[in-house]
């Protein structure tokens, strides 16, 4: 044990390693299963949606903050942005306090549409979620949001 109270375990040389292949493996199957649910979503793309699902977390706080969610760089960002804008989906508007700076909102439409895209991803990983045990399922959506993180935190 690392400490008593730290809830960690030893580790053997070779665990950093099969942790590495086991991330790597779900990055890849991560990229696989995008590409194989871009079907379900005719009227926007898998990264658009990626991306309204961003416009509503911290949308408001400008393309810096949102940059950093979707890890794309700023101008990625902003170029999605504009077409995401054009389509009616969101409304980039100025900043109170700095006119120059833009926060964007999701549109009624946008988040109408990251709705129903949200529902029908469930829907298909709802198979997934039942059958994982109730252990299983009591860890999973922590344990995942804290390796987004740490992944995240690589770049």
């Amino acid at each position: 044990m690392v400490g008593a109270d730290s809830g960690r375990t030893s580790t053997t040389p070779g665990d950093a390693e099969r942790f590495a292949d086991a991330v790597l493996a779900l990055l890849a199957v991560a990229r696989r299963t995008r590409g194989r649910m871009q079907p379900l979503f005719e009227d926007v793309t898998v990264p658009q949606l990626v991306l309204l699902d961003a416009v509503q977390a911290c949308g408001r706080e400008g393309i810096g903050a949102l940059s950093e969610y979707t890890l794309l760089s700023q101008p990625t960002v902003t170029q999605q942005a504009a077409g995401l804008e054009a389509a009616g989906l969101l409304r980039r508007i100025p900043a109170e306090g700095d006119r120059r700076r833009r926060v964007l909102t999701l549109t009624e439409r946008g988040e109408e549409l990251l709705s129903a895209k949200r529902g029908l991803v469930a829907n298909r990983l709802s198979a997934v979620w039942t059958s994982l045990g109730p252990e299983e399922q009591s860890i999973a959506v922590p344990l995942i949001r804290h390796l987004t993180d740490l992944v995240g935190e690589l770049t």
